[in-house]
């Protein structure tokens, strides 16, 4: 917010190019048009990402949980071991431990 306003005070009363801006304040000139746009910076944008081994066996591990939830808390399922029975129960699995555990 404070780079912004700095951005924008050296732009109108001092250098006036958005390369010389860039070049003082070291910043990229992106940012500079940013500043001069709009007085506060964009949200950054959530990034989703498409879990392609998954959505062959998505169902199969949301019968699992869905399954875990009448269940008592110890006898409930991990992530770890949903992906041991991905391993076991479903022919040519590829996936990793860690992509099961992310959509857990």
């Amino acid at each position: 917010m404070e780079l912004f306003e700095q951005i924008r005070r050296e732009y109108e009363f001092s250098v006036g190019t958005i390369v010389g801006v860039a070049r003082k304040l070291g910043v990229h000139r992106r940012m500079v048009r940013e500043a001069l746009g709009s007085p506060e910076p964009a949200a950054p944008k959530p990034q989703q990402r498409r879990l392609r081994k998954l959505e062959a066996v998505s169902e199969f591990i949301d019968q699992i949980l869905r399954a875990d939830v009448a269940a008592p808390p110890k006898q409930r399922h991990t992530a770890h071991r949903i992906f041991e029975r991905l391993r076991q129960e479903v022919p040519g699995f590829s996936g990793s431990e860690r992509s099961v555990r992310g959509y857990v």
